[in-house]
C-alpha cells in the first residue's frame, strides 16, 4: 500500500460523486442535493490535501497505518454521501420541511435528507470537523492555510442534514418526526434556549422543550407518531435526551389540556383529540411507573414554557389548535355562501381528507391537517398508503406555486 493507492482511491469516489444522478421531480430538490455534493466534494478536498501533506512526511512506521487510517476516511465520506444521495424516503418529504420552515419564517435554511440509523439533525461542517478531530495535520501542510480555507467555504455554504431512521422511509405517520430534527436549527439560530430559564436545570431540556414546541405547532399527529415510534423503540434517559416515558408525558400534557376544552369544540375536532388523547395515554400507561422522578421534571418543563411556546409560534404562525378552528370556520362560511365558487374555493377538513382517503382521491391539502387526519386507531394500525400522502403533498406543493403565480401576474 502507498499514499498513491489512497490518491486512487479518491479519484473513484469524486468520479463517483460527480456521476450520481439526482432523480427528483422537484427543481428545489434537484438545487439542494446538487449545491450539498458541492459540498462533500470539498470534503474530500481536505482528505486529498492531507494526503499530499502525510506523503510528503517521514513517517517511517507509521506510513502504512496513516495510508489505512485515509483509506477508512475514504470510505466513510463515501457512505455519509451515499445516506444523502440514495436515500428511499419519497422526495416528497422535502415539501413537508419546506412548509415548516416557510411557516417559521426560515425558508432561507438550506437542508437536506439523509438516510440513517435514527432521526438526528446534525450538518456537512459539524460532520467534517467531527472528522478531522481523528486526523492530525500533516507537518509540510501547517503552514498551508489551503485546507482552512477550504473548510471556511464547507462552513459558508453549510447544509444542515436531517436524518431519518431507515426502517420507516415508507412510513410517512413517523415523518412528523423530522419536523423534531429540523427545529434543532431554529432553536438554535432563534436562541431560544432563553425559554429554559424558568425550568429545571437538566441536560435534556432542550428536547423537552422541542417536543413541546413542536406538538404545539403539528398537533396530535405529532403526539401520536412520538407515541408509536417510541413504544417501538424505548429508551432509558442518557444526558441528552429524557426517559421515554417523559417524553410521552409532556405530549400527553398537550393532549390533556386540549380534552378540558373539547366539550366547546366542533364535534371532528372533539372526536379527533378524544382519539389521539386515548392512543397515547394507552401507550403512557404502559410506562407511567418507570422514572416518575424524570415525568415531574417535564411536567414542571411544560407548565413553566407552554405560554411562551405559544406565544413564540404565534409570532411567526397559528398553533395546531387555532389552526384547526380556523379552517373549520371558513369550510362553514364557504359551504353556507351560495355566491362562492366552492371547488376554487375549497377548504378541507379532516373529515374531508379520511372521506377522499376512503375513495382513493389525492387531495391538495395543508400537510398539517393532511397528518392529523390519520391518526385515529383505525387509521394508525392500517396507516395511509405512502403514495396517497405524498401525492397529496404533492399537489399541495402544486396548488402553492399556481397561487403564487397568479399572485405575482395580479400584482
Amino acid at each position: 500500500m502507498s499514499f498513491d493507492t489512497v490518491s486512487e482511491s479518491y479519484q473513484r469516489i469524486e468520479r463517483h460523486m460527480k456521476e450520481v444522478s439526482f432523480e427528483t421531480p422537484y427543481s428545489f430538490t434537484f438545487e439542494r442535493l446538487k449545491r450539498v455534493r458541492e459540498l462533500f466534494l470539498k470534503w474530500l478536498d481536505i482528505y486529498k490535501e492531507y494526503t499530499r501533506g502525510y506523503s510528503q512526511e517521514l513517517l517511517t512506521r507509521a506510513s502504512i497505518s496513516t495510508i489505512r487510517m485515509l483509506s477508512f476516511y475514504g470510505v466513510v465520506l463515501e457512505r455519509k454521501f451515499s445516506e444523502v444521495f440514495n436515500a428511499k424516503i419519497p422526495a416528497e418529504a422535502y415539501i413537508l420541511l419546506k412548509d415548516f420552515f416557510n411557516e417559521l419564517g426560515h425558508d432561507e435554511i438550506f437542508y437536506v435528507l439523509a438516510e440513517g440509523d435514527f432521526f438526528e439533525q446534525t450538518s456537512v461542517y459539524s460532520e467534517v470537523c467531527k472528522a478531522l478531530l481523528g486526523l492530525t495535520p500533516p507537518g509540510p501542510i501547517r503552514a498551508s492555510s489551503q485546507s482552512e480555507v477550504i473548510k471556511t467555504a464547507i462552513r459558508t455554504e453549510d447544509s444542515v442534514v436531517i436524518y431519518y431512521e431507515r426502517g420507516q422511509y415508507d412510513n410517512p405517520l413517523a415523518w412528523p418526526l423530522l419536523l423534531h430534527e429540523s427545529f434543532h436549527h431554529i432553536y438554535d439560530v432563534e436562541r431560544l434556549r432563553r425559554l429554559e430559564q424558568n425550568c429545571p436545570e437538566v441536560q435534556w431540556c432542550r428536547e423537552a422543550l422541542i417536543d413541546i414546541y413542536i406538538t404545539n405547532f403539528f398537533g396530535p399527529a405529532y403526539a401520536t407518531s412520538l407515541a408509536t415510534y417510541l413504544q417501538r423503540f424505548p429508551y432509558l434517559e442518557t444526558i441528552s435526551h429524557p426517559d421515554f416515558c417523559a417524553r410521552l408525558y409532556t405530549s400527553l400534557l398537550y393532549l390533556t389540556g386540549l380534552m378540558n376544552i373539547n366539550n366547546q369544540l366542533p364535534l371532528p375536532i372533539n372526536t379527533h383529540i378524544t382519539e389521539a388523547f386515548q392512543y397515547v395515554n394507552d401507550i403512557w400507561h404502559q410506562y407511567r411507573r418507570y422514572a416518575p422522578e424524570v415525568q415531574d421534571i417535564a411536567e414542571k418543563i411544560y407548565t413553566s414554557t407552554e405560554r411562551d411556546v405559544k406565544r413564540v409560534i404565534l409570532e411567526k404562525t397559528q398553533p395546531f389548535l387555532e389552526l384547526l378552528l380556523n379552517t373549520e370556520k371558513q369550510r362553514r362560511r364557504v359551504l353556507e355562501s351560495t355566491h362562492l365558487d366552492y371547488p376554487q374555493k375549497e377548504i378541507l377538513s379532516i373529515s374531508d381528507v379520511l372521506e377522499y382517503y376512503e375513495r382513493g382521491i389525492p387531495i391538495a391539502v395543508n400537510p398539517r391537517i393532511l397528518f392529523n387526519s390519520f391518526i385515529s386507531k383505525a387509521y394508525l394500525r392500517n396507516g395511509p398508503g405512502t403514495i396517497f400522502i405524498t401525492q397529496c403533498l404533492k399537489k399541495w406543493h402544486i396548488k402553492k406555486m399556481w397561487l403564487k403565480v397568479a399572485e405575482e401576474r395580479r400584482s
